[in-house]
């Protein structure tokens, strides 16, 4: 496959750096326990009722999508194969950020504060990595290969996945807990206002946007 190798060592660099800003992302709605966006609310209900962490879960969700994926377009690609790898990092990353932030017990107007913060940097850890133009997370590039080959439109694929993502996360709360923790208020927000901070930060960081990586493939 032909790629655009042009400035890949800053490529990988701005990759990783959008990785990690999503995962502090993910830990600040995490901890403040207002409901965690809807593709991290699978691994978070799971997370919950077994002695796997956010991360690992997160990490087996992605290999998931990275399986769909290969199944869909029937052919493993170079893209699914990074896509598979990189969910492994992004896991142990949000794990080590749990770690080493847990503030204990806040109140409310430092919890909807946290979980403002927690909106702003995915959708800054989004527009990074988008820019980099590498692969999308293994859900999102899933979402985007259905889009493709079933020819639908890219925002109602989207719809529907995150609306699977909170049914499942829901259902596995009651199953198991008697009660939703995992949805809440912050799931309604990420689904309302991280795609807005994608933009914003676009409009705000226009440098961030790099040439095509994926030349060959964007042909395909």
């Amino acid at each position: 496959m032909k790629v655009n190798w042009q400035h890949f060592p800053r490529r990988v660099l701005q990759y990783f750096a959008g990785l990690v800003v999503m995962a502090m992302g993910v830990v600040l709605m995490k901890r403040v326990d207002l409901g965690i966006s809807p593709i991290t609310a699978v691994p978070a209900a799971v997370s919950a009722i077994t002695p796997f962490s956010l991360g690992n879960m997160t990490i087996f969700l992605h290999a998931l999508c990275v399986v769909g994926q290969i199944l869909i377009v029937r052919r493993v690609t170079l893209k699914s194969i990074l896509t598979m790898l990189v969910g492994v990092p992004f896991g142990y990353i949000i794990d080590g950020l749990m770690l080493l932030f847990d503030p204990g017990a806040m109140g409310w107007p430092l919890r909807i504060a946290l979980l403002i913060v927690g909106l702003a940097l995915s959708g800054l850890g989004v527009r990074i990595v988008v820019s980099s133009d590498l692969m999308l997370p293994a859900p999102d590039e899933l979402s985007h290969t259905i889009s493709q080959v079933y020819d639908k439109k890219l925002a109602n694929v989207k719809i529907i996945s995150d609306a699977i993502y909170v049914a499942i996360a829901v259902a596995v709360d009651l199953i198991f807990s008697r009660r939703i923790f995992t949805v809440g208020v912050g799931t309604v927000l990420s689904v309302l206002l991280v795609g807005r901070f994608v933009g914003w930060f676009g409009k705000l960081l226009p440098r961030l946007t790099m040439p095509p990586f994926w030349e060959a493939a964007k042909r395909d």
